[in-house]
């Protein structure tokens, strides 16, 4: 089942756009539609590409195997709406979770994140702003291979070999940060609220998960962000894929033995994180 909705912007903002998925089972014998979790579905497209609609057969997925009631946010892009705009309407939509918990039967203290990519890079940007303003609780961040450093494969920075062949090049990657940052992307003065990379702090943050392939160019930041997890203390999973590129999971078909791993995983993660029966 789908539901299409609209939460209130930021600040004057336009309303965001939110597909809701519901599942037909129920998380821990609650009666139906009492006290599910809810996860915040944030989809990829490097900053300036792709909308929720793209991903409703995960969405859906996510729902059937969970119990959870998801909920894909459709930020806006750049270049058309640059930095903050895109983590203001996953703020938003966030916002508007914890305020509709009631009503949608969800129960606000496990409300998880997933993000892919650029909605990665989103995911962790508001599990941050979301420690740093309060108030929006967040139990859990699953983060598919995101983009978490703008200056990665810039002038100057390390570059893994054979990475960044496939898909996702060093090159594209820049220019995403680009669209989004402008004339700052790659400078001193870039908002953590943007590339998540660049906070001083990660200590408080919500348990996380990251998964991300060998030789995906974002795979040295993503670890990177893991080992800094780690050692502010917050519980945290990491898992790279050998021989596999960014986006891995998407142009397997459904079928791979790699995607089929990383899939499993993820559900796993959430179930764990959420408290969901198996």
């Amino acid at each position: 089942m789908r539901e299409d909705v609209l939460a209130p912007g930021m600040a004057g903002a336009p309303d965001v756009r939110i597909l809701l998925y519901r599942g037909g089972k129920t998380a821990n014998g609650a009666t139906d539609g009492a006290g599910r979790p809810a996860i915040l579905y944030i989809h990829g497209g490097g900053f300036f590409s792709g909308k929720a609609d793209l991903y409703e057969d995960w969405c859906r997925r996510l729902a059937g195997a969970t119990g959870a009631v998801v909920a894909a946010v459709d930020y806006r892009k750049a270049p058309e709406a640059p930095h903050p705009a895109p983590i203001d309407d996953c703020l938003a939509a966030l916002r508007w979770l914890h305020e509709s918990a009631e009503r949608l039967g969800i129960d606000p203290a496990r409300i998880a994140l997933e993000g892919v990519s650029a909605g990665g890079a989103l995911a962790a940007a508001l599990a941050l702003r979301a420690r740093d303003e309060g108030g929006l609780p967040i139990a859990f961040q699953l983060l598919d291979y995101p983009m978490l450093d703008d200056r990665t494969g810039r002038d100057g920075a390390a570059r893994t070999p054979y990475a960044g062949d496939y898909v996702w090049t060093y090159e594209g990657n820049a220019f995403g940060w680009d669209m989004l940052l402008g004339d700052a992307a790659g400078g001193e003065d870039v908002s953590p609220y943007a590339a998540p990379a660049r906070a001083a702090s990660l200590a408080g943050l919500p348990p996380a998960f990251i998964g991300v392939g060998a030789l995906d160019p974002l795979m040295r930041e993503n670890v990177d962000y893991a080992m800094r997890l780690v050692e502010a203390g917050v519980p945290t999973q990491l898992t790279v894929y050998p021989g596999a590129f960014h986006g891995f999971d998407a142009f397997d078909g459904g079928g791979s033995a790699v995607g089929n791993e990383f899939r499993a995983a993820r559900l796993t993660a959430l179930r764990r994180a959420l408290e969901i029966a198996a």
